[in-house]
């Protein structure tokens, strides 16, 4: 499959192989391209029937707090129910702000129900991945 772009902030990616979504984030996307990303990653996710997403923010600047917001009290509801299960997170080295969002994001799962990982090698990531 082709790579899909949301905007000029978000590419997608299924890679059936792992199986996994692939979102890529550059930059700081306007709410409504964050929504729209995070929004056909779902789609994906049960058109394809994947439970695993690979999220690179290596290139992402930290997401506003009301996108935060809404990533978990809206979209995380909606990807649990399409079966989101586990997520691996590229997290660069240079940008701490959005690694530490990166992080608040993930602590508010249900860390029993799903798995979470944080990653500075894409390899890695898909390893892991690949692994559960």
């Amino acid at each position: 499959m082709d790579a899909i772009d949301i905007g000029e902030h978000c590419k997608i990616l299924v890679l059936k192989d792992v199986p996994c979504i692939h979102i890529q984030w550059f930059g700081l996307p306007p709410s409504n391209e964050f929504q729209s990303g995070c929004n056909k990653a779902i789609e994906l996710m049960v058109e394809n029937s994947i439970s695993k997403i690979l999220t690179d923010n290596t290139n992402a600047n930290v997401f506003s707090v009301k996108d935060q917001h809404r990533l978990n009290e809206n979209w995380l509801p909606r990807a649990e129910k399409a079966g989101y299960r586990a997520s691996a997170t590229l997290v660069g080295n240079s940008n701490a702000f959005a690694k530490f969002a990166a992080q608040n994001i993930a602590k508010r799962r249900d860390q029993s129900k799903f798995a979470n990982q944080f990653f500075t090698s894409k390899e890695e990531a898909l390893k892991w991945l690949k692994s559960i």
